[in-house]
């Protein structure tokens, strides 16, 4: 039996060991890229940015239920007629155009006197229930602000008229709302400029920017909403932006 020379076992061990080495290199390349996206990754700063602004609505909706009860449809709806005119001559005399000036169709509810005067197939017919929505639309925002402060004398002419209160909007807050995303924006990246600056480092680029809900209340309301707030309530709205926003640290 032939023993192995030295020569040929140093071989033999040199083989595996060059695998292995192989191997190891091959993983550390392998991991450097993860292990660098990792670090890239979280060389970061998250900075919230906040815009707010005043505005004053530039539309606004009035409106009204009328309701007449008689025993007879008839009557009721002569009735009916009789109150939408009186109404509607309130909001001529008000200054309110003409063409402003929406009424609806008209709604007939049959009343019962055995269940609260809701006929629901059930009980003796004890009349009928009509009602009118009346609506002025306008961009004079002034002019039905005045009619909401002046309709409540309506109730003393005998008229049995619901006010709905009025509500306001702003037209152009689409457009606002884009502006002040990049408004808050820019008051994240300054807020991670001055705390990024105290850790020594710079911002760079900007790698993302995620928008919040919009707060929409009334100039001194500071109640808001997860779901975000949408004020109709007022005239003169508060509106509140915010962004959370990453960037990259140099």
């Amino acid at each position: 039996m032939q023993t192995p020379s030295p020569s040929s076992s140093s071989r033999s061990l040199l083989i595996p060991s060059a695998i292995l080495a192989t191997g190891l290199l091959l993983g550390a390349l392998v991991l450097a890229g993860p292990l660098h996206d990792f670090v890239e990754a979280h060389h970061a700063i998250t900075v919230k940015g906040y815009a707010e602004r005043q505005i004053d609505s530039d539309f606004a909706l009035w409106s009204a239920t009328v309701t007449t009860r008689g025993k007879a449809i008839g009557g009721a709806a002569d009735q009916l007629e009789k109150d939408s005119r009186i109404v509607t001559d309130f909001l001529a005399a008000q200054g309110i155009p003409k063409e402003k000036v929406t009424l609806s169709d008209i709604t007939t509810t049959a009343l019962s006197k055995s269940n609260d005067g809701l006929n629901q197939g059930l009980g003796e017919l004890d009349g009928y229930k009509l009602e009118r929505r009346i609506q002025v639309a306008s961009t004079d925002v002034e002019s039905l602000s005045r009619l909401t402060n002046a309709a409540p004398a309506l109730l003393h002419d005998g008229v049995e008229i619901n006010l709905n209160p009025t509500a306001y909007y702003c037209t152009k807050l689409a457009d606002l709302k884009v502006a002040m995303l990049g408004d808050a924006v820019k008051d994240a990246e300054r807020r991670a400029t001055e705390m990024s600056g105290k850790s020594g480092h710079k911002i760079g680029r900007l790698r993302s920017a995620n928008q919040g809900v919009f707060q929409i209340t009334a100039v001194y309301e500071n109640e808001t909403s997860a779901e975000g707030s949408f004020d109709t309530g007022s005239r003169e709205k508060n509106i509140k932006a915010v962004v959370t926003t990453e960037f990259q640290l140099e």
